[in-house]
């Protein structure tokens, strides 16, 4: 019997989500929304930007998909693959070109510059624009070699693991972050990052693909699994929506619900008083996430202040993006 493996995540003294729990929520979910697995069996996307053909193109539908819709990012995909018959094309291609084919996603010269920068290195380290040998990596190798680049952070290169290249990541949009936290999974005060940390751990691989998607897929449809104190979610509190969420049982009394205790959890990206500030976010922050964002820390400089405020928010709602994504 194989034992089990050691908790490494960044709240040793939470013990929620049990596998128990993990099943029992997916399987109350997949009852409403199907099981994304049989979806993707059929070669069917359950959910948005699933249709992909290259670990390069999942990664470069994910970074679209930051601080916009999965509708919008998918148009924004689908125009720059039209103008340009290959990524070797977009790297040589002017910036100003780049950006002007993406430019429904917003933010186009951000990500065309992060495009044509990755794009860049890849021809200057193997020769050709491609990420096809992240196949044959593992996920801590797969980290390593996406995380160096700036606007690639830990949802971004979770969704490339788990869309792009098959391997069981718990990938932790604006929508999982939420509910997990409604649902005691995760401390209130657990950044994204660290909840992503922690539920990496303890959500079982073989579903870690089927909650994500159903996760995601849920928080857009559901009012009472809106971010807590939106007028969404407010909304549902007072027309009694909540009741009729289908994962209504599994959410303890908000009055219970805690943050972690200690003011600097072990991992994660952020502690302290950092955690707190990519939770709360600015007001501009919180507006993109909301519209169904993904990551887009570490702007760089230039842009305007709307750009930088949106490029510095939340990685948002994808998961959607990259495959899942938001």
């Amino acid at each position: 019997m194989l034992a089990a493996r050691a908790y490494a995540g960044p709240y040793p003294a939470w013990p929620a989500p049990t596998a128990e729990a993990c099943r029992a929520v997916a399987e109350r979910l997949a009852a409403v929304h199907g099981w994304p697995h049989l979806k993707r069996q059929q070669g069917l996307p359950a959910v948005g930007c699933e249709e992909r053909r290259t670990v390069l193109d999942s990664l470069v539908r994910t970074l679209l998909s930051q601080n916009t819709t999965d509708k919008t990012s998918g148009r924004a995909f689908a125009t720059l693959k039209q103008r340009f018959p290959s990524w070797e094309a977009v790297r040589q291609a002017p910036l100003e070109d780049v950006a002007d084919a993406i430019r429904v996603g917003g933010l186009a010269e951000i990500k065309a510059g992060r495009i044509q920068h990755i794009l860049g290195t890849l021809k200057a380290e193997r020769g050709e624009c491609s990420l096809e040998h992240l196949r044959g990596l593992s996920a801590t190798e797969v980290k390593a070699e996406l995380g160096r680049f700036k606007g690639v952070g830990a949802k971004t290169i979770s969704c490339v693991l788990l869309f792009g290249l098959g391997q069981d990541d718990f990938a932790v949009d604006t929508h999982v972050w939420e509910i997990s936290k409604a649902l005691g999974w995760a401390p209130l005060n657990a950044s994204r990052d660290q909840a992503y940390s922690h539920l990496n751990e303890l959500v079982p691989d073989d579903l870690k693909y089927d909650l994500h998607v159903l996760l995601v897929n849920h928080g857009k449809k559901c009012p009472a699994c809106a971010k807590t104190g939106s007028a969404k979610h407010r909304s549902a509190i007072e027309n009694g929506a909540a009741a009729s969420c289908p994962i209504a049982e599994f959410k303890p009394p908000p009055s219970t619900l805690k943050p972690y205790p200690s003011s600097k959890p072990r991992g994660g990206k952020n502690s302290g008083k950092k955690a707190a500030a990519a939770a709360d976010g600015s007001k501009g922050a919180r507006k993109a996430a909301a519209a169904g964002s993904s990551e887009g820390e570490q702007a760089p400089r230039g842009g305007g202040k709307r750009q930088k405020v949106a490029a510095a928010a939340d990685e948002g709602a994808v998961a959607a993006a990259a495959q899942t994504d938001n």
